[in-house]
């Protein structure tokens, strides 16, 4: 998968990355963000089935930039559900014109729907940019040769004893724990756990 910042981004946003490495390094560091956040990062388009409550349905995967079509599930006939409105943000509205009022009423949808949406970034902001990159200097700062002696913070010789670092026990599998806080805050709450067919 393509890195979601390129070594322009890093070298715009002040970062040095170890030449010859830089673009394996921010490929890592992408991996480990889109491992971390559960959802896709760079645009796409979606089928997911939903649940609707109260006649909303609510979709994961934020930004969420155009929602095209709302079906019914196959066991519920399949058919197109007509009569609903986006929100511009997450949420889909069911609703239709009441023939008394000619007022907008919810209408009455199945249960689960199935939407298709587009959903993610097509230019990747600042802010996330800045996450891949700092990610990548703290991966490429870890010297690769010997592994894990690289995150020694004590070592003894009698009775032999050897103490690691927090952060590179960390930096050997995922995110740091201030990264993950990051993440979460520039993303929200993770994705629903509804599986999300990739159309």
């Amino acid at each position: 998968m393509t890195a979601l910042a390129s070594t322009v981004d890093a070298i715009r946003l002040g970062y040095t990355l170890p030449a010859g490495d830089a673009e394996a390094l921010l490929r890592r560091a992408s991996a480990r963000i889109r491992r971390a956040a559960k959802q896709h990062i760079s645009s796409i388009t979606s089928t997911v089935r939903v649940r609707v409550e109260g006649g909303v349905a609510v979709l994961p995967g934020n930004p969420i930039t155009a929602v095209t079509s709302v079906t019914q599930l196959t066991e519920d006939g399949g058919a197109a559900v007509t009569g609903w409105r986006w929100d511009g943000r997450d949420q889909v509205h069911g609703i239709n014109t009441s023939p008394t009022t000619n007022l907008p009423v919810m209408a009455r949808w199945p249960t689960d729907v199935l939407v298709t949406y587009t959903h993610g970034w097509t230019t990747i902001p600042d802010e996330l940019l800045d996450l891949v990159c700092s990610i990548a200097a703290r991966i490429g700062s870890v010297p690769a040769s010997g592994g894990m002696e690289a995150g020694v913070r004590s070592e003894s010789i009698d009775d032999y004893s050897v103490t690691y670092a927090v952060e590179a026990l960390d930096a050997a599998s995922g995110l740091l724990p201030g990264e993950e806080d990051e993440l979460r805050a520039f993303l929200g709450s993770p994705p629903s756990a509804y599986a999300v067919k990739i159309r």
